[in-house]
């Protein structure tokens, strides 16, 4: 039921994008083409995806690995983790890491 009224939308939206175009766009830019039911569509469905690429690609994966800031990006939650290390002094955390150095037997510069 849900692809029959996606795809409704984007078959209305197609012609309409095409009835605009041929009829007030044509005269105005003085083309000799005049757009087809399914360039139309074509035109709709590309526009779709980068509405929602816009919108949701960049919070959701690809732009996330590029953050910079420790601070939970929109809408996520801060881990049970990030709250106790956040609250933690200079001398705990340094205690965290060499415990977490002897116990995983990383290298101390891979621990920073």
């Amino acid at each position: 039921m849900y692809l029959f009224g996606i795809g409704g939308l984007l078959v209305c939206n197609g012609l309409l994008v095409s009835v605009i175009w041929n009829e007030l766009l044509y005269e105005m830019m003085g083309n000799n083409h005049q757009l087809t039911f399914l360039e139309g569509t074509g035109i709709t469905a590309f526009a779709y995806v980068v509405v929602f690429a816009v919108k949701y690609g960049s919070a959701t994966g690809s732009l996330a690995p590029y953050r910079t800031s420790r601070e939970p990006a929109h809408g996520e939650r801060e881990s049970g983790v990030a709250k106790k290390c956040a609250g933690m002094t200079p001398e705990q955390r340094a205690a965290l890491r060499q415990e977490l150095i002897q116990t995983c037997g990383c290298r101390e510069t891979e621990a920073k």
